[in-house]
């Protein structure tokens, strides 16, 4: 369930399944995801990999291929359905009022066309009404914007010509070409050092600001969610385990899975052979866990059957914060228990 207060959000995803066709029959591997995004907001989505976060977001823009399909639910673009529009009318839609930055810009850019015929593509499709002229000059404004160097010049390369962070660069041109109302960032900083990694994320934190887009942020980087997001949605095995505001999600999370990952952050003081770690793997999505899907790793579950039994239903923890739970009101207490193990650990590094 979605647990926004505004009655008009820009998007709405209702009830969310998405389906892979296996020889054993189809699998589930999103289940019934619901969130609402608000206009101009900043909403994370994080979880491990394998949780669902970037096919939930596939399907939001109408890109699932293959085997892969829309089994159930629907997405909303201002009170307007997308599910049932036709793969033209799709075309209209993407890139025009949805955008997204895919993971790895190598692999999203055509390494055989250079980069400003690429990023002309999604005007000319969308404003067809542009001269070659202002066509070629919006998109060397654009390569400006983002903070490619020499735009003019950069105008005519190929993507081999790049740099990893000037790749990325240029698929965020590419995304904000056409001013959407919502910037899809799938792992926007993924293979980047740590200094091309925040200029990045100011980059796109200001190229939001500027467009009064909504953006949503899919990560695992809890830091990042911390520093940049208004909410957050934590995801597990296809579902949605939480969702709420930032701040009250890091002060007071009510899912054990997300104290987990919390907990699990990287931290200065503790040495890596050290630090908290969630107990087991993320399930096999042919074979999920009945019940709770995260039961198998959980701290809270102590053996109780209703567990393995029923899927906890999502339950108001606070203003506007949501937690799929049996349980949810021991997470408080349960975040001693794993502050200890970390505090163990830290003592371990402190000198003789």
């Amino acid at each position: 369930m979605s647990l926004s207060s505004n009655p008009v959000p820009i998007l709405s995803v209702r009830d969310l399944v998405v389906e892979v066709a296996t020889t054993n029959g189809p699998v589930r591997i999103v289940d019934r995801v619901s969130f609402d995004i608000q206009t101009g907001e900043v909403f994370g989505i994080v979880g491990e990999s394998g949780s669902g976060k970037s096919i939930t977001m596939l399907a939001v823009m109408g890109l699932l291929t293959g085997r892969t399909r829309l089994a159930g639910g629907d997405v909303l673009l201002r009170g307007r359905s997308l599910t049932g529009m036709s793969r033209e009318e799709l075309r209209q839609i993407r890139g025009r009022h949805l955008s997204m930055i895919f993971q790895d810009p190598m692999t999203s850019l055509n390494p055989v066309l250079r980069v400003g015929d690429q990023i002309a593509e999604i005007l000319n499709i969308h404003r067809p009404d542009m001269t070659r002229a202002a066509v070629r000059d919006r998109v060397i404004e654009l390569l400006g914007l983002v903070g490619v160097p020499s735009p003019e010049r950069r105008y005519r390369q190929y993507p081999h010509e790049y740099s990893g962070g000037m790749r990325q660069r240029a698929m965020i041109a590419m995304a904000i070409a056409n001013d959407p109302d919502i910037l899809i960032a799938d792992e926007p900083t993924t293979a980047l050092d740590v200094t091309i990694q925040a200029q990045v994320m100011e980059l796109l934190l200001a190229v939001r600001t500027r467009t009064k887009a909504a953006m949503i942020l899919i990560t695992h980087d809890l830091g990042l969610v911390a520093e940049s997001a208004d909410r957050v949605a934590v995801m597990y095995g296809g579902r949605l385990m939480e969702e709420g505001p930032v701040d009250e999600i890091f002060s007071r999370p009510g899912h054990p899975y997300t104290v987990g990952l919390m907990a699990s952050r990287p931290r200065l003081d503790v040495a890596p052979e050290f630090l908290y770690s969630i107990p087991g793997q993320p399930p096999g999505l042919t074979n999920r866990p009945t019940g709770c899907v995260f039961n198998p790793r959980c701290g809270l579950r102590n053996g109780r059957d209703i567990c393995t039994t029923s899927v906890p239903p999502f339950d108001p923890v606070g203003r506007a914060h949501g937690a799929a739970c049996h349980f949810w009101r021991e997470t408080h207490g349960w975040i001693g228990e794993v502050g200890a193990v970390v505090h163990d650990a830290t003592r371990v590094r402190e000198p003789l």
